[in-house]
């Protein structure tokens, strides 16, 4: 296996996009994780290592066999695909594509995402300088049926004697131009709570204070995008003293974030956290505005800079 030590394509979704630096994981024992388990870029990439490992270990046939129809490599959006490799982009193959295996063998022609990029040729660009890397492109989300932003993972392969590479990707719903209203609001977070669809939540309402300013303050503390039943945006400033709630205690001073509040941190100052590690889970108890009780609840905090300041922005849900 050839490494790759730093990759950076930049493609532009609006704003300019810079991949990560490479590291592939050394085996697939070392890290497994099963498609319905993939949530980030790090988890694509050891998804890939474990397929790429499959495919050594199985061969071509069972592979394919087991991409298109085991739960272990396909779940919703995520699922292993194998691509044909060629300068001759408009004739390159899918050799596996669980969406509609009817495709497979066939050549797709040119395909040309949202942004105007030709697929296969960035990814024979790419494969062309390294044998593994990040591809970022649009394209349609089995879960949702529409064309979004998603990062690939890719690693060179041969199948049947044919260069390809096999890959996965990840479409995230909380990057600039995904953050759709009617998917990502407060009120589903309040009938389907999960950490994960908090922090969703939390990262989409940091992208509107980050390009709308104190101005759009007021529209994460009051719009009922952002507030519905139990669940209601934030925002504090690095000492804990509140800049915006849609809370309906809406407390002046301090926050149920202060270290002293009731001693429910005993004293441990959990915006430092938040501050130091950019964005973070909290688990205490406060008082649920939709019972009046006191009840435990989880919360995501995440840093964001607006006009120069450093806002903490979070969230979170109750658990009784």
């Amino acid at each position: 296996m050839i490494r790759c030590s730093c990759l950076s394509l930049l493609v532009s979704f609006a704003t300019v996009l810079v991949s990560p630096a490479l590291v592939s994981a050394d085996t697939c024992a070392e890290r497994f994780v099963a498609a319905s388990a993939v949530r980030n870029q790090g988890d694509v990439q050891a998804f890939v290592q474990c397929a790429y490992e499959f495919v050594q270990e199985m061969g071509i046939e069972e592979a394919r066999r087991a991409f298109n129809e085991d739960e272990q490599w396909k779940s919703g959006p995520t699922y292993i695909f194998v691509d044909e490799v060629t300068p001759m982009t408009d004739m390159a193959r899918a050799f596996v594509f669980p969406p509609d295996p009817s495709r497979e063998g066939e050549p797709w022609g040119l395909l040309i995402d949202a942004f105007g990029n030709d697929y296969y040729k960035e990814l024979t660009r790419v494969m062309g300088h390294s044998d593994e890397g990040w591809i970022y492109y649009s394209f349609t989300n089995p879960a949702t049926g529409r064309d979004e932003p998603k990062a690939s993972y890719v690693k060179a392969l041969d199948w049947n004697g044919t260069p390809a590479a096999i890959g996965a990707g990840v479409y995230r719903r909380d990057i600039p131009g995904t953050c759709w209203s009617e998917e990502v609001h407060a009120m589903g977070l309040e009938e389907d709570p999960s950490p994960e669809g908090l922090q969703e939540f939390v990262r989409c309402a940091a992208m509107e204070l980050d390009s709308g300013g104190y101005f759009a303050s007021v529209s994460l503390a009051n719009d009922p995008r952002w507030r519905a039943g139990s669940i209601y945006l934030f925002g504090l400033d690095t000492y804990g003293y509140t800049l915006f709630t849609g809370s309906p205690a809406n407390p002046l001073l301090g926050s149920e974030l202060s270290s002293n509040f009731i001693g429910s941190f005993g004293g441990r100052n959990v915006l430092g956290v938040a501050n130091a590690f950019g964005e973070t889970f909290l688990y205490y108890s406060n008082r649920n505005p939709g019972t009046n009780q006191w009840q435990r609840k989880v919360t995501f905090v995440k840093r964001v800079t607006s006009f120069g300041v450093p806002v903490l922005i979070g969230a979170g849900y109750y658990l009784d």
